[in-house]
């Protein structure tokens, strides 16, 4: 890639990364998480539980230049899709893609992390329609692994004093401070998210630390949008928070139910 084509791809994210024609596409969920992970500097070694096409990593790569990311992933479809998209930004040497299953093994030593990140597979596979799609299935429900396979990951591979974060269904949220708290990771921080302002939450993003105190924060509720009908638009508070929301407003408020996980890595 010549630098000009880096830089244009910069300008460009997300728009125009590469993902499959059919199957599983990224979300605004995984915008969110990598908008809520990255309010703070992040350094040292970043591993994305479930890269996907790498939306999330690669997103914080282009807003913190201090970290070595590596994606971990089930389906080597997204992890080409990912690679391709850590070439196109210029990330290659700093981005690494591994092809493993969330249970584990993955081939890093314990406590090898300085941040952990995942938007794992929202749904039990009792509960819900199966996708057509094995890709978006396994990206979607907990087919192969479930919520706290992901939780015991983070757990096993976070430094101690480090943070995982995870974006997950609202209506789920106790489940995964339980699973947590049961594996020394303190939730210290929660931000639900909501449709509109006279909805339920959707969404809920959690930010924990390794054998920290008691203690947590629940932010103000995010609104994703306003106005109806033809006039529902992102609200301001929600470009504010993710500005890269905004890279295909329409198609995004046209298209703003989540998709529950980032990839089938997500389902690894």
């Amino acid at each position: 890639m010549t630098a000009a084509a880096v830089d244009q791809a910069r300008r460009n994210f997300p728009r125009g990364l590469s993902q499959p024609e059919s199957g599983f596409r990224f979300s605004m969920d995984a915008l969110l998480l990598a908008a809520f992970a990255g309010r703070e500097q992040v350094r040292g070694r970043v591993l994305d539980l479930g890269t996907g096409c790498g939306v999330v990593g690669l997103g914080l790569a282009l807003d913190h230049p201090d970290f070595f990311g590596i994606g971990l992933d089930l389906n080597p479809d997204m992890l080409c899709h990912a690679r391709e998209n850590a070439c196109r930004l210029g990330f290659a040497e700093r981005f690494a893609l591994l092809r493993a299953d969330a249970c584990g093994p993955w081939g890093f030593a314990p406590e090898s992390m300085d941040l952990v990140l995942s938007n794992p597979p929202y749904r039990d596979p009792g509960r819900g329609r199966i996708c057509p799609d094995a890709a978006r299935t396994l990206a979607r429900f907990e087919r192969r692994a479930e919520l706290k396979d992901f939780v015991r990951a983070a757990a096993y591979l976070l430094r101690n004093r480090k943070s995982c974060v995870f974006i997950h269904l609202a209506e789920r949220v106790d489940e995964l401070l339980d699973l947590l708290r049961a594996s020394r990771l303190q939730p210290k921080e929660v931000l639900f998210v909501h449709q509109r302002q006279d909805t339920t939450a959707r969404l809920v993003l959690v930010r924990s630390l390794k054998n920290g105190g008691p203690g947590l924060t629940v932010q103000p509720p995010l609104i994703l949008h306003e106005g109806r009908g033809g006039e529902t638009r992102l609200s301001a508070a929600a470009l504010s928070f993710c500005p890269r929301l905004a890279c295909n407003a329409g198609s995004t408020n046209r298209n703003s139910r989540t998709n529950g996980g980032n990839s089938e890595s997500s389902g690894t």
